[in-house]
């Protein structure tokens, strides 16, 4: 764990003065430029097929690999923050996405899940190696992507590939956040899921083959119910409970061995304060940033920018010796 990693101070938004308004300003308001991404098809070894989002730099600066969170892609606001910032750097970066998103419907009756972990370690432990990229690589998840990104720290084969790993407003207890977002305001967010997922079963309905699963996913009011309808059973689970027991990023985080830096405010609308990791979490390679305020994947500044992607890479820069040479 670098010693030199200090970090930045935040001063949020006077105008934006809770969690949900941070949250939607970075989410559907912030100015962020598009990057001039590359893309490519992945063939995985089950026959399905998932899309690659690519940014090309120096090539000897290090790789940037992005997954994304639910339902989003390379086009989200964070997404671009983040690989603006690694294109800033000349570094390389990619976007992976999950099965279904960045506009590309997958083949298969499956979609993802909060700890489907198996095309991140298809991409960093097989492919990338046979292209002779092997090292010198960091790696960051945005909300349900940075809990597949644990799991893949925790049961992939990162050692001597990942430098670091960043997680940004990841929610490591799936039934917490379940929970938490059934109240007040936070329920409003379901139906922005709800309605993309919809749109994406029906593309799917001749392969998914059950009408009863599209009927309940779109009466879903909560997550318990999303992922009662939908998740849990296309993915193998009995049902959400069951899911959330298995499949919650805080079962294996002491399982992790690379350093690893974990982002997130107090007032996050998707994740409860007590769920977060505090300074005695269980695995030394973890390092907690808590915010007072900044929303879900917000962090938006005094001045509109973010301070969560310059952060971010300011963490991975601590771990490249030439920065401080």
């Amino acid at each position: 764990m670098p010693t030199h990693f200090v970090v930045p101070v935040f001063v949020p938004a006077p105008w934006l003065p809770n969690g949900h308004m941070q949250t939607v300003f970075a989410s559907l308001m912030m100015s962020v430029p598009m990057p001039n991404y590359r893309r490519e098809i992945i063939d995985l070894p089950d026959g399905d097929i998932v899309a690659a989002d690519w940014v090309d730099g120096t090539l000897d600066k290090p790789l940037f690999v992005l997954i994304h969170g639910m339902e989003g892609d390379s086009e989200s606001r964070y997404a671009r923050l983040l690989i603006n910032e690694c294109q800033a750097l000349g570094w390389s970066g990619v976007v992976l996405h999950m099965r279904s998103c960045g506009g590309l419907i997958n083949r298969r009756r499956n979609f993802y899940h909060a700890g489907f972990y198996q095309d991140i370690a298809y991409f960093l432990d097989v492919l990338l190696p046979k292209r002779k990229i092997s090292e010198n690589i960091y790696l960051a998840g945005v909300s349900l992507g940075g809990s597949q990104v644990v799991h893949y720290l925790a049961k992939g084969r990162p050692q001597g590939r990942v430098k670091a790993a960043a997680l940004i407003s990841t929610p490591l207890d799936l039934k917490g956040s379940a929970d938490f977002m059934k109240s007040g305001l936070n329920r409003l967010y379901i139906l922005k899921f709800r309605q993309s997922l919809l749109k994406k079963y029906a593309a799917k309905k001749d392969l998914i083959r059950n009408d009863e699963m599209m009927a309940s996913l779109a009466r879903a009011k909560n997550f318990w119910d999303l992922d009662d309808a939908a998740t849990a059973p296309l993915h193998g689970f009995d049902d959400a409970k069951h899911y959330y027991q298995e499949m919650s990023a805080k079962k294996v985080l002491p399982e992790i061995s690379i350093p690893t830096l974990y982002l997130a405010s107090k007032d996050d609308p998707f994740i409860p304060e007590a769920s977060m990791p505090n300074g005695e979490c269980k695995t030394a390679q973890l390092r907690t940033i808590l915010t007072d305020a900044g929303g879900h994947v917000g962090f938006v500044d005094q001045h509109g920018q973010s301070w969560m992607s310059p952060t971010v890479f300011k963490y991975f820069l601590s771990f490249e010796s030439d920065f401080f040479n």
